[in-house]
């Protein structure tokens, strides 16, 4: 009986040695997502320098991914040294008060050289005066409020030294998918291609001015339409700059050449 009791009382502690090592590892792996949330906060917020709540963390890929879930929902993935994070398919280094967005970057590069290859005989120009300091490019709709808006700043950015060239973006396409007709739009702008004069058709077309129906050239409307897809035109106006950067939307003359950095 004494045998079995003492076998008991060793068994009863083994128990309670086991589950407490069962128990701790729990504990510790708690405690270390905690420090992560933590250490993700703050690398997060010192880069944008701004304070940033994370509300989960987990590691994924054998630890080779951290994925966050931000106060607001948004989700992250950052390397397992914090120092890389992807965010809205965007690979940013996260730098100290300037988050390096490393996706923006080779995309600006892309469209750099991609607006370089264009020749002027292809596009509509309005030419600096004076001196040129660099160069916008515009894929650009005849009927949309927002490109005959930009069109009206054409004159000012010319005067900055801007020139302007213009790409063809129907926004309606080529062709009416339901008819398989061609569209207005592309009737519109493909007859200011093919005008002698196309800066003068372009200003007329877009002060709603009659302008002759002229399809017959060979206008390269569907490889802008093309080349917008490439360097991510969803509407219009979008403006490239000289050094590949992208604006979606219409921007002030003198609102754009400050963020040139011009002078």
């Amino acid at each position: 009986m004494r045998i079995l009791v003492a076998l008991l009382a060793v068994f009863a502690v083994a128990s309670t040695s086991f589950a407490e090592d069962a128990v701790q590892p729990a504990v510790d792996a708690a405690e270390q997502n905690k420090q992560l949330t933590l250490k993700v906060e703050a690398q997060i917020s010192q880069s944008f320098g701004q304070p940033v709540k994370v509300k989960e963390v987990i590691s994924l890929a054998n630890d080779q991914i951290v994925e966050a879930v931000l106060a607001d929902g948004s989700l992250v993935h950052l390397t397992p040294d914090l120092t890389h994070m992807v965010y809205r398919g965007e690979l940013y280094e996260l730098l100290p008060l300037k988050p390096k967005n490393i996706t923006k970057n080779r995309n600006n590069l892309k469209r750099e050289s991609l607006m370089a290859a264009l020749d002027d005989e292809e596009l509509v120009v309005f030419k600096a005066k004076g001196e040129e300091k660099t160069v916008i490019n515009v894929f650009t709709d005849i009927d949309c409020g927002y490109c005959r808006k930009l069109h009206g700043e054409v004159a000012r950015l010319n005067e900055l030294g801007i020139s302007v060239r213009y790409l063809a973006y129907p926004r309606s396409g080529v062709t009416d998918r339901r008819t398989g007709q061609l569209t207005a739009s592309f009737k519109k702008i493909k007859s200011v291609w093919c005008d002698d004069n196309r800066a003068e058709a372009m200003t007329a077309a877009k002060m709603n001015r009659t302008i002759k129906d002229n399809l017959d050239c060979d206008a390269p409307i569907a490889e802008h339409i093309a080349l917008g897809y490439e360097v991510g035109v969803s509407g219009t106006p979008a403006i490239v700059l000289q050094d590949g950067r992208f604006i979606g939307g219409y921007m002030a003359a003198d609102e754009l050449a400050e963020l040139i950095g011009l002078d």
